[in-house]
């Protein structure tokens, strides 16, 4: 599942980098007119153009635009935020290599046509595809069918999330309570205990599995996972780990779950540290 969806980034890729470079054709067309002038000639404005459009392309790549699962919620805007800027780094180059070279010709509405105009084709292309993921999500298609170990109410929150995520490529199947306690939780049918595990997994196709309950079948059901080639993932409060502000850093090369001192709870500070932190991650990477 996860291939295709690394498949079909790449090809937006390919995509949006011949959108950035179509941007900038056209912004010449509409600043110098459809037909080539001599006094601003379109070969060496294409050729450095193709330069620029790799750069913006480039500096969305190194910043995570075309992650996968994509951003949600508010954080669709970073990309938005993230497109604009590549923009003014690529027409800043442009100006740099190619107007400063201009004795006769300088043009504000050619790079401000090509911010315009690239920043809406990246959009439009992104909403494109989120619109295919959402679909694909309501269709079953491409998308991790997930069985969740445990009926708590870690399950719950996260049940409700996945399914008022319509970009989150996870579809809850089903829910196993270790111990038998529970019937039905969040709508979602319990379909056994731990013994029917490997029968419920093999019956729904499930993909992804979640472990929220029941730490002392864990090294059991990664054996199951890795047999299967299940994707599995656990609840930090299940090793008896704080939840909130969890990071997962390096030290030395060594994986380490690193925790932050933030007071995200405290409303008068909320934006500041949400942003804050936001910006510390993105920029330096630290915590």
């Amino acid at each position: 599942m996860l291939k295709k969806w690394i498949l079909w980034r790449s090809i937006q890729i390919i995509i949006d980098f011949l959108l950035i470079y179509l941007a900038f054709l056209i912004a010449y067309g509409l600043r110098v007119g459809w037909i080539i002038s001599n006094d601003f000639p379109l070969e060496p404005f294409a050729l450095i153009s193709f330069l620029c459009a790799l750069l913006w392309s480039g500096f969305l790549f190194l910043t995570k635009y075309y992650r996968l699962p994509i951003r949600s919620g508010k954080r669709i805007w970073f990309d938005a935020i993230l497109a604009l800027i590549g923009g003014i780094i690529a027409v800043s180059a442009l100006i740099v290599i190619y107007f400063f070279q201009q004795e006769l010709f300088f043009s504000r509405l050619i790079n401000f046509y090509v911010v315009l105009l690239g920043t809406s084709l990246l959009f439009t292309s992104q909403f494109i595809f989120r619109t295919i993921i959402a679909q694909h999500k309501k269709q079953d298609k491409n998308i991790y069918r997930t069985l969740i170990v445990g009926a708590n109410r870690t399950t719950e929150q996260l049940i409700k999330a996945i399914e008022s995520n319509p970009y989150t490529p996870y579809k809850v199947i089903g829910v196993i309570d270790p111990y038998g306690l529970e019937k039905k939780i969040k709508g979602h049918q319990i379909l056994g205990k731990l013994n029917k595990l490997e029968t419920i997994c093999d019956r729904e196709k499930i993909t992804a599995l979640i472990q929220c309950d029941a730490f002392e079948h864990t090294l059991n059901l990664i054996s199951l996972c890795e047999e299967k080639d299940i994707q599995f993932q656990f609840d930090p409060a299940l090793r008896g780990i704080y939840e909130k502000n969890l990071r997962i850093r390096e030290i030395a090369g060594q994986t380490m779950i690193s925790f932050v001192k933030r007071d995200f709870n405290n409303k008068n500070k909320e934006f500041a540290y949400k942003w804050g932190d936001r910006l510390l991650r993105q920029v330096f990477d630290i915590d």
